[in-house]
């Protein structure tokens, strides 16, 4: 990988400024593209290979872009996009005209897109610079981020863990400063689990919000979403890329604008339940929630907790959907190509082999059953729900599928028992944004999800507005990892 050295030293207020900040500082003459993009290129070369965030760079298509950018700012700053001149990792699975695109496997190691995801090309016409593209576990399969062809990325605050998957290096890259904005996909959790992981802020829209590709933009569980430091610069995004797109059926034809600034939350309702069918969380997590729930309480939300019911039937509803339906897509690779994939891929391949129809079917009748009073209580209760986004705060870098992890005395798979959030796929039409709560006594970030009525993503982004003032993310320079 190459990446252009810079000679003088690097501003890090630079690498970490937010998207909404720069914008504004490129419109007063006051800040360049350019010397952002200089900047994260230097801690890049810095901090790569340590984390290992990316997987093909273009330093010099991104210099001119942000030239050109430099360009519209300083002669025709009118005419500027709503995202000109800000740096984006994009994830490596979503094809860009030109690129390589492996998502994650020696399958496709030389596999060059001649096709532009609508979201990628939404970005690409409002103004962003694609400088890198980021790292993802084979075919975005897996908890972790590690494969054959591009090895094992870690998390910025603590090299032994993971940055989650599967848009762990996304992730890795924002926490890392060495990226404005990103991409990411979840049909599982994929962009939550990184934002939890990282302490970042990572949304998954509801379905049918923004395009994505086939066959899986016909999967209700799969979202293409947004990834950022702030709310304000998830929302940036988000206005970018949503809307209808005539190349997918499922997207809706009204266009939702997020704003940026937000009121008070005094009297709001919000409900919370550390439970959501994984029925315990560490202390950890625990403590580090009912800190963010102190401080919704203190700007005057009301805060309650409730009792889901949610059991084990949920979370083996969402493995039995995803084993049976993105599971058949790794069957598929395996049997072509069984040398050249992830040994995780081969797991998941064989649990696909062995689901059946009837179990696909039950995964439907949960998601009926739990809506039927999760739905009602979002509409005509509560403002929000909040929970955790993990269990725990700990999964290493190389951890497998198949390893366990104990939790309060009990012994949990490292998939879905510690997951919290492939519920909310399940649940798809559900707005999930996932913000930081804290870091815990291991310097690992932990994360909350703000879950809103359907197709409402106001109410998410409100909430974390308002909460985003009150706590300490990455607009302070001591809430940084140290690499």
């Amino acid at each position: 990988m190459s990446i252009t050295k810079v000679s003088n030293p690097y501003d890090l207020d630079l690498c970490y400024m937010s998207a909404r900040q720069q914008l504004s500082l490129f419109q007063k003459g006051d800040l360049s593209p350019v010397e952002v993009l200089k900047a994260q290129l230097a801690r890049a070369e810095e901090v790569e290979p340590r984390i290992n965030a990316f997987t093909d760079t273009y330093p010099e298509q991104a210099m001119a872009a942000a030239k050109a950018a430099e360009a519209v700012y300083t002669n025709r700053p009118d005419e500027a996009r709503p995202l000109e001149g800000l740096t984006f990792a994009i994830k490596d699975e979503m094809s860009v005209r030109g690129q390589r695109n492996t998502e994650g496997s020696l399958i496709q190691k030389d596999y060059i897109a001649d096709e532009t995801h609508p979201v990628a090309e939404r970005l690409q016409g409002a103004g962003a610079i694609f400088h890198a593209r980021s790292a993802t576990p084979e075919f975005c399969c897996a908890w972790t981020t590690e494969s054959r062809i591009h090895g094992v990325t870690r998390n910025p605050w603590g090299l032994e863990y993971t940055p989650s998957g599967s848009s762990g290096g996304a992730a890795a890259a924002l926490s890392a400063g060495t990226t404005t904005l990103a991409t990411g996909s979840d049909i599982g959790g994929s962009i939550r689990g990184p934002a939890a992981a990282c302490g970042l802020v990572g949304f998954k829209p509801p379905y049918g919000r923004v395009p994505d590709v086939s066959p899986f933009n016909l999967d209700s569980y799969c979202h293409v979403g947004a990834m950022a430091r702030t709310t304000a610069d998830c929302a940036l995004i988000q206005n970018v890329i949503s809307g209808f797109h005539p190349q997918d059926i499922a997207t809706i034809r009204d266009q939702l604008v997020l704003p940026l600034d937000y009121g008070s939350l005094k009297g709001k309702r919000i409900a919370y339940s550390f439970d959501v069918s994984n029925e315990v969380v560490t202390d950890e997590v625990a403590e580090q929630t009912m800190n963010v729930l102190n401080a919704l309480s203190d700007v005057g939300a009301i805060i309650e907790e409730v009792d889901l019911g949610w059991g084990e039937d949920v979370r083996r509803g969402c493995e039995n959907y995803l084993n049976h339906l993105m599971g058949a897509a790794l069957v598929r690779e395996v049997d072509a190509h069984p040398d050249l994939v992830c040994d995780y891929t081969k797991h998941f391949a064989d649990k696909a082999r062995k689901t059946t129809a009837d179990e696909f079917l039950s995964a439907y009748e949960v998601a009926a059953d739990i809506y039927s009073r999760f739905g009602p209580m979002l509409e005509n209760k509560y403002y929000a729900f909040i929970c955790p986004t993990f269990a725990c705060n700990d999964m290493l870098a190389e951890q497998k599928p198949w390893d366990r992890i104990t939790i309060q005395g009990r012994d949990f798979d490292s998939e879905y028992d510690l997951n919290t959030q492939a519920v909310f796929n399940m649940l798809s039409r559900l707005p999930v944004l996932a913000v930081p709560s804290g870091i815990g006594p291991n310097g690992i970030p932990t994360g909350v999800q703000i879950v809103s009525r359907a197709f409402d993503d106001f109410r998410s982004f409100h909430v974390a507005a308002v909460l985003e003032k009150t706590r300490t993310w990455f607009d302070y320079k001591e809430h940084r990892p140290i690499i």
